[in-house]
């Protein structure tokens, strides 16, 4: 058996839906850290007898949306598109009903770019850094397949089409990790992720919803670190972050890459790790 094959019982696992997008600027000119100080991916893992709520999420978010244009109602929806601050109202009907999809679970993986290391490589090549990101977001998945309430599960990713990425490097790089490279301090369980990732575009409801998740962690990332205002939405949506069996937050709902008080010195973090 290949040391990348999928045990045949893995694929009789039930199944897991895994959405991933991203926010925020991969690059770490002057320019790009001020306009975006962080990068962050997004996953939004749904069972697949919940499949259907995402259907109905994303449908009825495109119908409010596009109500006065019903032509368009098939029209993928975007937060930086749809979402602007100007519909503030719109931003807080987005984020109750991401909070109503029953067993959904989310991940974030937020890079922030002043205290990210150097000698990483990932300030001078915007693939290395996706790649990481992304790398770190697929571990976590993995995990939280294998640690499913009422059982593991198999987890289909798909992840949100980028620009002038190259997704097949992408994959070899995730393959050469699978097999041993780079070992964390703890094994990850990638059986539990059928393989391959794949890349798709927006037409994909789940991808909408996870770029919705994202959107809703940039503005209160985007915002003063004293202002809890900017966190409303998110703080709607934070009872489906992945927590450990005690209720911490970092390491597993939220990854932090560089200082984690990027994050942690906000005044809503409180709320956001509690809830």
């Amino acid at each position: 058996m290949s040391a990348l094959a999928i045990p045949a019982h893995f694929g009789q696992l039930p199944k897991l839906h895994v959405y991933v997008d991203e926010t925020g600027d991969r690059g770490f000119s002057e320019a790009s850290r001020a306009k975006s100080p962080f990068f962050a991916m997004t996953a939004l893992l749904v069972p697949q007898e919940d499949e259907w709520h995402v259907k109905l999420t994303a449908g009825g978010l495109r119908a409010l949306v596009h109500g006065a244009q019903p032509q368009e109602i098939l029209k993928p929806i975007h937060w930086v598109e749809h979402f602007r601050p100007k519909h503030k109202t719109r931003r807080r009907q987005a984020a109750q009903a991401l909070a109503l999809i029953p067993s959904a679970m989310v991940v974030h993986v937020i890079a922030h770019k002043d205290t990210v290391k150097a000698d990483a490589g990932m300030a001078k090549d915007k693939e290395v850094f996706y790649n990481y990101t992304t790398r770190l977001l697929l571990e976590r998945v993995a995990l939280a397949a294998r640690e499913w309430p009422g059982g593991p599960r198999l987890a289909i990713v798909r992840l949100g089409r980028v620009k002038h990425m190259d997704h097949a490097a992408s994959a070899a790089y995730f393959d050469y990790v699978r097999q041993g490279a780079g070992l964390t301090s703890y094994p990850i369980p990638w059986n539990y992720i059928s393989w391959p990732p794949t890349w798709e575009n927006t037409q994909r409801d789940g991808i909408q919803l996870a770029d919705i998740h994202a959107g809703i962690l940039n503005c209160a990332l985007s915002g003063d670190p004293q202002d809890r205002a900017c966190a409303e939405n998110l703080l709607l949506v934070s009872h489906q972050l992945r927590r450990a069996w005690n209720g911490a937050l970092l390491g597993y709902g939220v990854k932090v890459i560089g200082d984690p008080s990027f994050i942690t010195s906000r005044v809503w973090w409180p709320d956001w790790k509690t809830r």
